[in-house]
């Protein structure tokens, strides 16, 4: 059986040598910045440039318009926001051998939550987060061809997973209660789907490579080029990978309290995604990301 595990392959052109001429040939004002340590995404090439900012190259040309779109609106968006989130001083174009826009991003200070994921008692504070994120998205918000989408939609690939990993198990003899996990999906699908007008701003792609934590303490959210309008339950149905079932239900009870839009429906909704955003992330070849699909999995309550 395949699954898309492996990032594709980067542009030739990406290398450090690239990202230098790119700094010193549009941006000047920042080349006096040296280049330090490389990070390889599955959309982007980061290069560390001075200690506060990074170079970031789009590896492929498909993620461009990720690139675009978050620089389209997160400034147009974040006035309410009082977490931390990366911010652009500099867009580039095309030059010296890269064909595409480029840009130069704030470094936000921190670990990944894949490796460090965060405690439970970070639940209310991702809670307020997702409830300034989700302000209400306009008719021109753009969707996500994974996210913006029925539940329905999902049942193909999610049952396929859910066999997978009931069959195979997890790295370290984890087992998948496929009896549970399919009760978690027919309870999501068995809820309507919001109407487009409930439809809210989201990250789209919260899982533990795009949100920081600081020995356990929410620092902040990176990479929002998937963000579209989406069910709440999208955004919070990734927060069962970030951290504990007694976190998750702490950050559901904030963004209740901030939002009112928690009620049985909401909640059967972001599991079943959770159950689905989790199998697929336990399928990663990376031993990081694969343990935070598991730790999902178990938040979900359905590992035995």
């Amino acid at each position: 059986m395949s699954f898309d595990t492996v990032p594709p392959p980067a542009h030739p052109s990406i290398t450090v040598a690239t990202a230098r001429a790119l700094v010193d040939a549009q941006a000047p004002e920042y080349s006096h910045l040296p280049l330090g340590q490389h990070f390889e995404g599955w959309d982007c090439a980061m290069y560390r440039l001075g200690g506060a900012l990074a170079v970031r190259l789009p590896r492929v040309e498909e993620a461009v318009k990720f690139l675009h779109a978050e620089t389209r609106w997160v400034p147009e968006l974040c006035g309410g926001w009082d977490f931390p989130y990366p911010t652009f001083p500099f867009l580039g174009e095309p030059g010296c051998d890269f064909p595409w826009p480029w840009a130069i991003v704030t470094w936000l200070p921190g670990d990944l939550a894949v490796d460090v994921p965060l405690l439970a008692s970070e639940g209310p504070t991702l809670g307020r987060a997702l409830a300034q994120v989700h302000q209400a998205a306009p008719a021109e918000a753009p969707m996500n061809v994974e996210q913006s989408i029925p539940m329905a939609a999902r049942a193909e690939r999610t049952l396929r997973r859910v066999r997978f990993q009931a069959e195979h198990g997890g790295p370290n003899g984890e087992r998948l209660d496929e009896d549970a996990a399919l009760a978690v999906w027919e309870a999501g699908l068995g809820v309507p789907d919001p109407a487009r007008e409930e439809f809210v701003w989201s990250h789209a792609d919260l899982h533990g490579n795009n949100v920081l934590s600081h020995g356990g303490a929410f620092g902040g959210i990176i990479d929002w080029g998937s963000m579209a309008a989406c069910d709440p339950a999208v955004d919070l149905g990734f927060a069962y990978s970030l951290m504990p079932s007694d976190g998750v239900d702490a950050m559901l009870a904030e963004y209740d309290r901030l939002t009112g839009r928690v009620d049985d429906a909401l909640v059967l909704r972001a599991r079943a995604i959770a159950l689905a955003k989790c199998v697929g992330i336990a399928m990663n070849e990376r031993a990081d990301t694969k343990a935070m699909g598991w730790r999902g999995l178990a938040a979900l309550g359905l590992v035995r």
